[in-house]
């Protein structure tokens, strides 16, 4: 009886600790409102700077019931948000490595909650700040919350947290783009 125990235990087992992992987030997809949204500006071609995070908040791991999201591919999410970035404008054709006009940013919060029994949050939030040549055009910051139904299983909520990450960010990087200012300020002759 003992050992039928112990057998039946050992999947248990298993599944939490499968679920204490170190993940990346998923590979960023553009989003096709975002994209839209894009193409619909007469805006000048960007370059995407360095992003970095303002002291304090979680730029390297985000932690959801036990499991680990990590950043972009140097571990950080600063460089997820720019990587974000630069796969929309990409996606839009509106990416130019050297073009005058350079987006760079600060991550002002980042907050992941998948533990929650029915519903998980992503809270991003950051600061967007474009230059041409040395003068700054544009300064403005955006926070986008994305929620999405959670669930008691652990096996079920880890990825969903992780795959709804990217949402949040997609919202964020939505905001900075239906921005009027950001407009003006990325198309040429209205700086």
């Amino acid at each position: 009886m003992i050992d039928m125990r112990r057998l039946l235990l050992l999947p248990v087992l298993s599944l939490s600790l499968a679920a204490c992992v170190s993940m990346p987030p998923p590979s960023y997809q553009p989003g096709i409102s975002n994209t839209e949204l894009l193409l619909q500006k007469r805006s000048d071609k960007l370059a995407v700077d360095g992003f970095d995070a303002a002291p304090g908040i979680n730029n390297r791991s985000l932690g959801i019931r036990g499991s680990q999201l990590t950043g972009g591919s140097d571990g950080t999410f600063g460089t997820y948000l720019q990587e974000a970035l630069v796969t929309e404008l990409k996606a839009a054709g509106k990416y130019e490595g050297n073009s005058p006009l350079r987006i760079s940013g600060t991550l002002l919060r980042n907050d992941l909650d998948g533990g929650a029994v029915k519903r998980g949050t992503a809270r991003v939030a950051a600061r967007f700040v474009v230059k041409k040549g040395e003068a700054v055009v544009y300064d403005k910051s955006f926070e986008a919350q994305h929620e999405w139904e959670s669930s008691f299983i652990g096996a079920l909520a880890i990825p969903a947290a992780m795959d709804n990450y990217a949402g949040a960010v997609q919202k964020l990087v939505g905001m900075l783009f239906a921005d009027a200012d950001f407009s003006r300020s990325t198309t040429a002759g209205l700086q």
